[in-house]
């Protein structure tokens, strides 16, 4: 039995990016690379068909930026994000050749972000977060091994990385996932940046509320001094990965012995908590993506020139 098709997607590009686009980086709606549609989807520019409900998204947040604004020129501004010397044409080569390598573990990842976006769409914002959650699962491993197995000089340290893999199965896939990140920006600039949180509650007092519950939640390790008190959360950018994990044990777990979970009276409307946190959070998924892709490619174009040469 076939499986249903819960997402369908189509090309949601302004027609004069599309005719600059190399053919590979458009969408068919036929064996479109996953990869393109995870990028695209992130990027702001596909519309998005959910096949139950015949709902139609044109997804316009570009959670690659900061402050989610659209790009002018994707065809060249996204290639630029990976490198200044990478083009659309290259990377519609490293997306051709490499569309069905992993392809069973970017066609789950494409789907969780479809269910993200519809659930964002819909104004449920408590039940986006969980699909960023399931995200964040699903990369937590597979990232730190599909880096490992492009790089000889990655070994050493992902031999140490093995060390963690033991004990309680989500713990040690989290906890796998936290060391790579540090890792990943072991010498970017970028790791002392944060990720901001702008809380903007209709009603002071539970905006007060909701920023304190966030603090809670964190702790000094996590939190970045960008912080100002009751308008903008802010978190230390390695430790984003903590602070959902954080999130989604004290709310959605709610154990009856912890002390420390989130509770409902607290923040009063669960959709408005989860609505400044989702972006940021789908933000900072995003840079990890386009991080691990950047590697990828740069991996993919040396390889190539030396068979070239």
């Amino acid at each position: 039995m076939a499986i249903y098709e819960t997402f369908s997607y189509s090309e949601n590009l302004p027609q004069r990016i599309l005719v600059q686009l190399p053919d590979k980086l458009k969408i068919s709606g036929e064996r479109d690379s996953d990869i393109l549609l995870i990028l695209r989807l992130l990027s702001g520019n596909v519309k998005l068909t959910h096949a139950y409900s015949d709902k139609k998204i044109k997804s316009r947040v570009n959670y690659f930026s900061s402050n989610l604004t659209a790009f002018s020129n994707w065809n060249r501004e996204f290639p630029n994000l990976l490198s200044e010397d990478v083009t659309a044409d290259d990377f519609s080569i490293f997306i051709d050749e490499n569309k069905y390598i992993n392809k069973a573990f970017y066609s789950k990842i494409l789907s969780e972000l479809s269910q993200f976006i519809l659930h964002d769409k819909n104004g449920s914002h408590t039940s986006a977060f969980i699909y960023i959650y399931r995200v964040l699962e699903k990369i937590s491993y597979a990232f730190p091994l599909i880096y490992a197995s492009k790089s000889q000089d990655f070994m050493s340290s992902f031999n140490q990385l093995k060390e963690l893999m033991v004990g309680d199965k989500e713990k040690k896939e989290l906890g796998f996932f936290k060391i790579f990140i540090k890792m990943l920006y072991e010498d970017d600039s970028i790791s002392s940046t944060s990720i901001d949180i702008n809380i903007n509650a209709n009603d002071i007092d539970v905006q007060r509320q909701m920023y304190k519950v966030l603090r809670e939640v964190s702790g000094n390790e996590i939190t970045h001094d960008d912080s100002i008190e009751f308008n903008k959360f802010s978190i230390k950018f390695c430790e984003m990965g903590s602070f959902i994990i954080n999130v989604r044990n004290r709310f959605f777990h709610n154990l009856n012995s912890s002390a420390n979970n989130i509770e409902s009276n607290r923040i009063v409307d669960s959709d408005e908590f989860f609505s400044f946190i989702n972006p940021m959070a789908m933000h900072w998924v995003a840079m990890v993506f386009l991080e691990v892709t950047t590697y990828s490619l740069s991996e993919f174009q040396s390889h190539r020139t030396s068979v070239l040469v």
